[in-house]
């Protein structure tokens, strides 16, 4: 048979075979209960977490201003003892982050500069994540998924939520699932069975016409030994203490 014949009756083959499928799933409701109830049945689960450490790899997508996506990889660590103390580590080619919260005192250090920052604040594991996003640049998206542990929060208004289906992370079983809200496409894959954990995440900023992505895996363990003093920040020598707004200055990428 001709080649390109035959390469035209295999993409109608298979465009036969997709129209059915796509059409099922844009006929089918934009909110599926079952997902948002997979959520809802994560958040019960992580309620119940009060000592807790995670390690995450995640990739991020920088949009430079000529529109060309550029990607940061980056490594992080999280040791928490609910409700209010965190302790968390980013590093990456370019920074390395301490954060340290004992419920009191919120402290920041900023390995690549030599400066850290403190001051007293009172917040959840969520409220300090939207802190830390909107103060810092710092993103530990891990702790925005306790929007949905925090029966205080306010979660946000979700205008699609569909079930995937099944995957494996990383050797783990998890049930994938897909949402949109305001902004943002995101994704969640949840582990299988009586301990409902995010296993990755990825988000889609949809505000952008670059569509720039976050991606991270996370590995838990639960109920790790973590000692008082994990949570008492102790300036580096040398450090030089600055106020907040300096800390900020130089948490954000370098536009290039």
């Amino acid at each position: 048979m001709h080649k390109p014949l035959a390469s035209a009756l295999l993409l109608s083959a298979l465009l036969a075979v997709a129209a059915p499928a796509r059409a099922q799933a844009e006929s089918g409701p934009a909110i599926e209960p079952e997902a948002v109830a997979a959520l809802t049945r994560m958040g019960k689960y992580l309620q119940t977490l009060k000592t807790f450490s995670v390690k995450g790899a995640a990739t991020s997508e920088e949009v430079l201003p000529q529109g060309l996506k550029v990607r940061h990889d980056a490594a992080s660590t999280m040791d928490v003892v609910r409700p209010d103390h965190v302790r968390a580590e980013q590093t990456s080619d370019r920074r390395h982050r301490r954060i340290v919260y004992d419920g009191k005192t919120f402290s920041v250090y900023s390995k690549s500069s030599g400066y850290y920052a403190q001051t007293q604040a009172t917040a959840t594991l969520y409220q300090l994540a939207g802190k830390l996003k909107s103060d810092y640049a710092v993103e530990l998206p891990v702790l925005d998924l306790f929007a949905w542990a925090d029966e205080k929060a306010e979660r946000p208004p979700l205008q699609l939520a569909r079930v995937v289906g099944q995957s494996t992370i990383r050797g783990v079983a998890c049930d994938q699932y897909a949402f949109r809200q305001d902004g943002a496409d995101w994704q969640v894959w949840i582990q299988r069975g009586n301990q409902p954990l995010p296993r990755r995440l990825v988000v889609t900023v949809t505000g952008n016409e670059a569509r720039p992505q976050h991606t991270a895996d996370y590995d838990w363990t639960l109920n790790p030994q973590i000692a008082a003093s994990t949570f008492q920040f102790t300036p580096p020598p040398g450090a030089v203490s600055v106020p907040l707004a300096r800390v900020k200055e130089i948490a954000v990428p370098p536009r290039r």
